[in-house]
């Protein structure tokens, strides 16, 4: 019975063949956990600062804009948050990256 294999060993097997790369990565260091753990503390802080200045330009939109403007205004800022978050996502993952490799 012993060549039987457990499902997590064939679940093993099958994720190895359809991603090899998976295989090949090296083991992430002590040090690289803390240097990504800051990447991610600071891009985190930076998203959260983008979100308030959001907040906030929302909230003083009522005394800058007519009434019928505020919804249209109020999409672009939020289109542009996300845009910004999306890049701020990107470059925090590329920095992440070099600091695995």
């Amino acid at each position: 019975m012993s060549g039987l294999k457990s499902s997590w060993e064939l679940s093993l097997e099958k994720s190895e063949k359809l991603v090899p790369e998976l295989k090949n990565k090296k083991k992430v260091t002590d040090k690289q956990k803390q240097i990504i753990s800051d990447i991610r503390q600071e891009y985190k802080a930076k998203i959260a600062d983008k979100d308030i200045m959001l907040q906030d330009k929302l909230k003083k939109l009522h005394d800058q804009i007519p009434p019928n403007e505020i919804s249209i205004v109020t999409e672009q800022l939020q289109v542009e948050f996300s845009e910004q978050k999306k890049s701020l996502v990107d470059e925090m993952e590329q920095e992440i990256e070099s600091a695995r490799n």
